[in-house]
């Protein structure tokens, strides 16, 4: 496209233009510059990445201290609300649980179909949080077992709504080979925050102050997160790097290249100037592509394209057993505590509180480990992830059946929160390397459904086990959740390659049928 002030001595550019380039040539007098903008630098700079991570981690951290604050309290809530130690298992333990994240299932669902579709994820990402801490600011305030289920419920919406959109924004502002790392970052707030809520909610004497004191930076993030740019998707494939890479130097030729022998921009320039002091001419080239950008259709077909890839049905199949044992310690371990180990509330709630600290160093661990096994081998994250999620259950083994003392259950709850929590943030990054990016807000989510029945059926699951045996046969059974994902996880090796392959792959196919047409 050319646009010129007044016509001109010479013959006018006709340029077909580069797929995924934007070109402006501007002639003022006797100077040329040449503007080059990729699509690439439509993605946020650094520091406003460093305000997206920060702000994600953040509330992620903030969620995640609103979803343990009834443990440390459940049979001081009992008694609040006359009931005998087996309701309080299944109705505070069980039922709540399941609702919970039977609620955060079908909007986690719902979320990340919008993600994908072609709206504004940020002010999705803020109304999924505003419900969720309204929810947990009526927590504070119930005077009824009905009315504390509700608002339970309610949270469960910000929990379950909240991942596919942050790794649907995280996967279109990095690139593969950076995502192990920075999901880790951001999945490192889930530790930090179930280990702040539990210390929160176990030093104080009342169980309702602790829901207002989380409630209120988490509606802060809420009104924080309207105020994050939507990056545009898929600009970080290597597939489209690669065009744009093409692109860039396409367009340097455009620059430096003439109509014909006598015609140069230069000799244009010198024509502008002749003809009007300041005259101007732009010589503009506006081709962009748009990646991925069709069939936001509500259907099944993105599930069932979805479903055809083996990585995917992995990661989906890993998370419903592996999430089994960490209902189990969320709802259960600090009661468990309390009652059979004759710990005080503060001891088993410091018990807890180690188990976030080795989460948070399990998943620094987990993105470093990410970061440089990826650059060696595709299949070393999923290896790894198998690996340390089985090697999780022995400690904690341990944890339930013969350790005494503080010391030592610190320890080795220390060394069982670093292992099991390692393969979270790398399922995200192997899960967005191997989905097209019109299907990764689905894909996303369908992991955390999956994730939030464990969860949920995980408690009420073990709330059944213990009126038919016992508390300590219960959480025995319910370790075998993290052997069975790390079998699922380890499958993942057989797959993963060829996975990430076809989308990079599907892409560039993509990108040549539109320089075709």
């Amino acid at each position: 496209m050319i646009k010129q002030n007044e016509e001109k001595n010479c013959a006018a550019y006709k340029v077909q233009p580069p797929s995924n380039s934007h070109v402006s040539i501007i002639i003022k007098g006797g100077d040329t510059s040449v503007s080059q903008n990729h699509n690439c630098l439509n993605c946020p700079k650094t520091s406003q990445k460093c305000w997206i991570v920060t702000l994600y981690f953040i509330t992620i951290t903030v969620l995640f201290m609103d979803m343990n604050l009834m443990a440390p309290n459940l049979t001081t809530i009992a008694e609040e609300f006359g009931m005998s130690d087996d309701e309080r298992d299944v109705k505070l333990g069980g039922l709540i649980a399941l609702g919970f994240f039977f609620v955060g299932a079908p909007v986690s669902f719902l979320v990340g179909w919008l993600a994908d579709y072609s709206v504004n994820r940020s002010p999705l990402f803020a109304a999924t949080v505003l419900v969720g801490e309204l929810g947990c600011l009526g927590s504070a305030f119930v005077t009824s077992y009905p009315q504390l289920y509700v608002c339970r419920v309610l949270t469960g919406i910000s929990v379950g709504g909240a991942l596919p959109v942050i790794y649907s924004v995280l996967g279109d502002i990095y690139p593969a080979n950076k995502r192990s790392a920075i999901s880790a970052v951001v999945t490192t707030g889930t530790g930090i925050g179930a280990g702040i809520g539990q210390v929160i909610a176990g030093s104080m004497t009342s169980w309702r102050l602790p829901f207002i004191i989380v409630a209120v930076p988490g509606l802060i993030c809420s009104v924080l997160l309207l105020g994050i740019e939507d990056p545009e998707r898929g600009a970080n494939e290597a597939a489209v790097i690669e065009r744009q890479q093409r692109a860039h130097s396409q367009t340097e030729e455009v620059a430096s290249s003439h109509t014909d022998d006598n015609c140069t921009l230069e000799s244009i320039a010198e024509d502008a100037e002749a003809e009007d002091q300041g005259g101007e001419l732009e010589l503009e080239i506006d081709h962009t592509v748009q990646v991925e950008a069709e069939d936001r259709s509500v259907s099944c077909k993105g599930t069932i394209e979805l479903m055809k890839i083996p990585t995917v049905v992995l990661v989906i199949l890993q998370a419903a057993p592996g999430a089994l044992p960490f209902g189990f310690v969320a709802t259960f371990l600090n009661d468990f505590l309390q009652e059979q180990r004759g710990m005080t509330k503060q001891q088993a709630t410091g018990i807890l509180l180690t188990f976030g600290v080795g989460n948070a160093i399990g998943v620094i661990l987990s993105g470093f480990l990410g970061h440089f096994a990826y650059k060696k081998d595709v299949r070393a994250p999923p290896f790894i992830m198998g690996t340390s999620l089985m090697l999780g259950c022995i400690p904690f083994y341990f944890l339930v059946n013969y350790v005494e003392g503080t010391l030592l259950a610190s320890l080795v709850t220390v060394l069982s929160g670093v292992f099991v929590v390692i393969p979270v943030p790398l399922e995200r990054s192997i899960l967005t390397n191997v989905c097209l990016p019109r299907l990764r807000g689905r894909a996303n989510a369908m992991v955390s459904i999956t994730d939030d029945l464990g969860k949920g059926l995980g408690p009420a699951l073990v709330s059944l086990l213990i009126t038919s045996f016992d508390r300590q046969t219960a959480f025995n059974i319910s370790l075998l959740g993290w052997i069975v994902g790390g079998i699922l996880s380890l499958s993942i090796v057989l797959f993963v390659v060829k996975d990430e392959a076809a989308v990079q792959q599907q892409l560039r196919d993509r990108l040549n049928e539109e320089d075709e047409a």
